[in-house]
């Protein structure tokens, strides 16, 4: 149970985490994790808290590199393996003989095959460390191909190394033999055998979709089983488990090939799941970072050599960061071959150099290492972890400066929101032109204005606002009424009594919603003797009840509300006409609400076969201005894919949630 509660609210940090970034954009992510992982030390539940390695190795590392692998590119990969293999093979081995060495020079008190082996651990990459930096900065599609396919098998090459310098460290001693047949064993090993179960659970997956048993939680659930059930398995055999994960990894991709349009549903499904587990771990892994630092510097106090504080270890991680980037320009600058000829080839080497950000995997390694050795702890592991999360916060705070500066920003004045708001506000002027099922018609734009209010950021206290003065708008129009003659003091009171609560509901906080229910519960049980309609009235939400209720009371007593609602109602209306143009999305916000009270009020039923039809003609106009957007150059490919991925999205929402457009 205490691990289930430590567990949680490590995952309720990712969550806060996310928030902060998605709001205070300058700062990495990375970094609200660990500060706030941080102060999750100070906690007293976390206290003695420790993760082993070997779990953290299977828990974590798997699946991030599994799900890596399998949405890589092979057709990047075909394209780009002769720089892919130079980067994540040939500059690795080369980063951590030619560093490891000069580290060992510069830190005598750590044995050379730490040295390598800490430079396998922070030689790995991560680009997706810096994709929010390539959001605003575009590199160039080849560059973005071969960073992205580099980080997975530079994974692969430092936990080959990393695993050979830790087995030498702990035997004592090496064999070149021994080594080479070690190395080829993990490395090749891995691979075949992860390919070998890859194929097998590939086979078994489509052998379920051919006898329709691929229900998401048949295939979900095999598809996340994968990367623990490879990993176990290859390490039984002294295979590479990591490896093993990533063959695995690519063979799963290769289903996607296969399927093509074929359990379509299933797919979108798991990738949907992967991308939060994903996302998850990558949070966790740094949450870790802040959560382990406390017991990282207090183990440097344990430190063989009393000289090496705090300040030398940041010194020597930030020199380790800027020998092996100096490499990595060389290297991206003099080895790699482009396709594409460029103007700027310094400038280019440079941001691939810059890119070699490290990220989760460089952690993930870091805290694999064991506790003890020998029976011994294991008195270098503070200091290697300390080490590799200075070249880690390095690397991703280097880009953030430095890549902006280098790069020319992408054109500001075409961002994805304002070709959402454009191709939605198409789909309403389309629909505005319908005249025969205007009633359905309306439901759909009173959607697709809501959607333009959640992808804006809505002012709350200014619709409290706008509701406020619609409500004086439509007291002062009744009131008017009531002082010509058309309606009587019974009318006028009752009214005032419906738009009181009507006011009181519209403001949709929780609280006042259940008082309502309450309420109206009480009172329909006490008015008409029937429990049954009581409990209706409690289940139903008072937004939707209050207008059914209202128009009956009237009729009982030989009135009638509807042209007292028709003369209020289009009076908020003309009065709204004059915000539009200075507060758009809250105006819409109460726009909506109206004609929602309207329709209900007059009991208009309207038919959802029509309202269907009307749904999928707005989403025919986006499509089309999408499509003639990108024919006449107006946005790009990448654009236009995201966009429509946005309009696909929202039909099967759609689709799934029919029912919801009755009320």
């Amino acid at each position: 149970m205490d691990m289930v509660l430590l567990l949680t609210i490590i995952l309720a940090a990712v969550v806060l985490a996310n928030i902060l970034a998605r709001h205070i954009l300058v700062i990495p992510l990375p970094f609200f994790l660990i500060v706030l992982g941080m102060l999750l030390a100070v906690l007293p539940v976390y206290r003695d808290f420790h993760l082993d390695p070997s779990t953290f190795a299977l828990a974590i590392i798997a699946p991030m590199l599994f799900n890596e692998a399998q949405n890589s590119s092979r057709f990047w990969i075909g394209r780009s393996i002769t720089n892919i293999l130079s980067l994540a093979v040939g500059l690795v081995l080369v980063t951590v003989l030619v560093v490891g060495s000069g580290l060992h020079v510069v830190m005598t008190i750590l044995p050379l095959t730490l040295c390598f082996a800490l430079l396998a651990i922070v030689t790995p990459t991560d680009a997706s460390a810096v994709n929010s930096i390539f959001e605003a900065n575009p590199i160039a599609e080849e560059q973005a191909g071969i960073l992205q396919h580099e980080s997975l098998f530079n994974d692969a090459a430092g936990i080959v190394l990393f695993d050979l310098s830790l087995t030498v460290f702990v035997s004592g001693t090496f064999s070149l033999k021994l080594a080479v047949a070690m190395f080829l064993w993990e490395f090749l090993g891995g691979l075949l055998f992860g390919s070998l179960i890859g194929v097998v659970i590939v086979s078994a997956r489509l052998f379920l979709i051919r006898y329709n048993d691929d229900t998401p939680i048949i295939m979900v659930l095999i598809q996340l089983m994968s990367p623990f059930l490879v990993y176990l398995l290859a390490e039984k055999l002294a295979f590479s488990g990591i490896l093993a994960v990533v063959a695995a990894g690519l063979v799963q991709g290769s289903e996607r090939d296969k399927l093509r349009l074929t359990s379509s549903r299933m797919q979108l499904v798991t990738s949907n799941v992967w991308e939060v587990v994903s996302g998850t771990l990558s949070g966790v892994v740094f949450v870790l970072l802040g959560l382990s630092l406390p017991e990282v510097i207090q183990a440097l106090h344990q430190s063989p050599n009393p000289n090496l504080n705090i300040l030398k270890l940041v010194l020597i991680g930030i020199g380790v960061y800027t020998v092996k980037g100096a490499l990595r320009l060389i290297w991206s600058r003099y080895m790699l071959k482009r396709r594409v000829k460029s103007n700027h080839e310094w400038r280019d080497s440079l941001v691939m150099a810059l890119s070699g950000a490290n990220g989760t995997i460089t952690l993930s390694l870091a805290f694999s290492m064991p506790n003890t050795v020998n029976g011994q702890p294991f008195e270098f592991r503070g200091i290697m972890i300390f080490v590799a999360a200075v070249v880690i916060l390095t690397s991703l705070i280097m880009p953030t400066i430095f890549v902006p500066l280098i790069l020319p920003s992408q054109d500001s004045q075409q961002p994805r929101y304002r070709w959402v708001r454009r191709m939605i506000q198409a789909a309403i002027s389309d629909l505005l032109k319908e005249k025969e099922h205007q009633a359905e018609a309306q439901v759909v734009i009173d959607s697709l204005q809501q959607q333009l209010v959640l992808d804006s950021t809505p002012n709350f206290h200014l619709r409290r606002q706008l509701m406020s003065e619609s409500h004086q708008v439509e007291l002062k129009t009744v009131q008017k009424m009531f002082d010509d003659g058309k309606i009587s003091q019974d009318e006028l009171t009752y009214y005032t009594k419906f738009l009181s609560l009507n006011n009181f509901s519209a403001d949709e906080k929780i609280w006042k919603n259940v008082l309502l229910r309450i309420r109206f519960s009480l009172h329909v049980g006490r008015l008409y003797k029937d429990l049954n309609r009581a409990q209706e009235a409690f289940l139903t939400a008072p937004v939707a009840l209050e207008e059914v209720y209202w128009r009956e009371q009237f009729e009982k007593h030989g009135e009638n509300i509807l042209p007292i609602e028709e003369a209020g109602f289009n009076a908020v209306m003309d009065f709204l006409k004059t915000k539009q143009g200075q507060n758009g999305v809250e105006t819409n916000m109460v726009k909506r609400f109206y004609r929602t009270r309207h329709r209900r009020i007059n009991g208009h039923d309207v038919d959802m076969d029509i309202v269907y039809q009307m749904f999928m003609r707005a989403f025919h106009s986006e499509y089309e201005l999408i499509q003639d957007s990108l024919q006449t150059g107006k946005i790009d490919a990448t654009l236009a894919e995201k966009l429509q991925t946005r309009i696909s999205t929202d039909e099967m929402t759609y689709l799934q949630n029919m029912e919801l457009f009755r009320d």
